[in-house]
């Protein structure tokens, strides 16, 4: 496995009815806005639009999960962080597999948590056999704790 990308699920149409929503109901407040001289109407109307576009487009593409593995380590983009971070595999001491998490224990820096709590099953499934597969393929230590199982 060289790339992992988590795709939304059953709320990805709950985000996408929620930021149509929002398009629509910042249109028409700034419709009705255009009659009246209040600037500040036209400017929540402009954000409301805004927000709606932010939730349709995933966060602008900040909010996607991707892992890459190559033949020098990982590289890794989650949720939680606006750019990627690259680990090198002389770097990391050794992997935890965790029910809402994994732990990537790294040498001489803190560990990187990857929270998958809001994954589906699947996603979560499919988290875990990237990292058993890595680990196997570059000698890594590899914890599996008994409430990953599924």
């Amino acid at each position: 496995m060289e790339h992992l990308e988590i795709k939304g699920g059953p709320m990805k149409a709950i985000r996408t009815g929620i930021a149509i929503l929002n398009v629509v109901a910042g249109i028409a407040a700034f419709i009705s806005s255009l009659e009246s001289g209040h600037i500040l109407l036209k400017i929540s109307a402009a954000f409301i639009v805004l927000f709606g576009l932010y939730l349709l487009t995933n966060g602008f593409g900040f909010e996607r999960c991707w892992i890459k593995s190559d033949d020098e380590g990982l590289i890794i983009k989650w949720t939680n962080r606006i750019s990627a971070v690259k680990i090198h595999n002389s770097r990391i001491f050794k992997v935890s597999i965790e029910r809402t998490r994994v732990m990537i224990y790294r040498k001489e820096l803190k560990p990187m948590k990857l929270d998958i709590s809001y994954f589906e099953k699947n996603q979560k499934t499919e988290v875990y056999n990237f990292f058993i597969e890595f680990c196997r393929k570059n000698n890594i230590v590899l914890e599996k704790h008994s409430s990953t199982l599924l």
